[in-house]
């Protein structure tokens, strides 16, 4: 129950920004071009640890979880920091910190109770080896070998994420290029119109894979 209250919070401290955010957004050229990098870079994180953990079937150990234990909130943490540094607020940004700060830190020590009672002493060596969001240099002693799998990512609806996320880079490109610098169409600008509608339909179509996907499973 408090997972879900977490939850809803998110709804009441998070989302409501995106309805503020253009009137708060002091873009310019540096901010944007920083801000999309700092957010790919978020992003990557997160693909990279969907081809790992299996969602609480097992305790996952291996690639970015050899280093630090919670590599897809990180990732969101990248990802947020990403869209706050193009909007270029320190009000903005001052908010964004709080609020992550509040959301993750309950949830996470919800889910490390609830994985130390399903993994135990294995679970209790990994809390105390491996960093909760700060990456350690040093991998874990432990760690397993599983390779990344792609179909993993996949299952766990990471490609859905990787197309809603570059949809959001694409926008912020041509909201700042088309409506506040006023530039016009331009190369730039078509390509990125070209891309938005590209991840905008690759973005419905793993939606509609992942639902299918979903009623097959729960019809057999």
């Amino acid at each position: 129950m408090q997972k879900i209250r977490f939850k809803k919070l998110r709804l009441w401290m998070v989302y409501p920004v995106f309805i503020v955010y253009p009137f708060l957004a002091r873009i310019t050229d540096a901010s944007l071009w920083v801000g999309i990098a700092v957010e790919l870079l978020g992003l990557g994180m997160r693909f990279w640890a969907s081809g790992y953990i299996s969602k609480s079937r097992v305790l996952t150990t291996g690639g970015p979880y050899a280093y630090v234990r919670n590599p897809l909130y990180l990732g969101n943490f990248i990802v947020g920091l990403g869209v706050v540094i193009v909007a270029n607020n320190m009000w903005l940004l001052l908010y964004y910190f709080l609020s992550f700060l509040i959301l993750y830190a309950g949830t996470i020590r919800e889910e490390q109770h609830v994985l130390e009672e399903k993994f135990g002493a294995p679970y209790r060596e990994y809390l105390r080896s491996v960093p909760m969001l700060f990456p350690s240099l040093r991998r874990f002693s432990k760690a397993d070998a599983q390779p990344f799998s792609m179909r993993q990512s996949f299952k766990n609806g990471e490609f859905i994420r990787v197309c809603g996320f570059l949809l959001l880079a694409v926008f912020l490109f041509l909201w700042y290029s088309l409506f506040i610098k006023k530039e016009g169409v331009t190369t730039a600008t078509l390509w990125g119109i070209i891309l938005f509608v590209v991840f905008s339909g690759l973005l419905c179509f793993n939606i509609i894979i992942r639902r299918n996907s979903e009623r097959r499973v729960h019809t057999t």
